[in-house]
């Protein structure tokens, strides 16, 4: 008598439907993982833009001597001008077209912020202080588009006191 222990064709058919469920599962687990992980990613990163940005708008506040005026031409908020030292050399901060722009005298403007990020509502305010150096607030919120189509939002605030009066 022969004794045939092997597997029939509707079993390897059950076995092959079983792991093809299995890893189409764990595929979809990964791809949402790495989908996920680079909506983080680009989150921080406009988050680390505009952190920088307005650290340097800070900057520059702290060491100069500060005006601020009204909107530029074709400006969408408000505009910083610091005047970095006492030769009148001065440096302006504003957005145009969602985008922060600085420019150096009357220089051609240099793009701060990247391309990816919508600013708006930047705005710049001299706090009233009395006998002291001045106080900037400055405002802005950004708009970041992830790839999924989603869009973030956040508001950014801080204040720089001039160093020299």
């Amino acid at each position: 008598m022969i004794n045939n222990k092997g597997q029939t064709l509707i079993e390897l058919i059950i076995y092959i439907s079983i792991l093809s469920v299995v890893l189409l599962i764990v595929t979809l687990i990964l791809f949402n993982l790495v989908q996920t992980q680079n909506i983080i990613i680009t989150t921080a990163n406009a988050n680390d833009t505009t952190r920088y940005v307005l650290h340097d708008i800070t900057g520059y506040i702290e060491d100069g001597y500060m005006t601020t005026e009204p909107n530029p031409q074709n400006a969408t908020s408000s505009i910083l001008t610091v005047q970095t030292d006492s030769s009148g050399d001065k440096i302006s901060f504003y957005t145009k077209n969602g985008i922060i722009y600085s420019q150096y005298n009357d220089s051609t403007p240099i793009q701060l912020s990247s391309s990816n990020i919508y600013i708006y509502n930047m705005t710049f305010y001299e706090e009233a202080t009395s006998g002291t150096s001045p106080t900037i607030e400055i405002n802005l919120s950004e708009t970041n588009t992830l790839s999924t189509g989603v869009k973030t939002t956040k508001t950014y605030e801080t204040t720089a006191t001039q160093r020299r009066q």
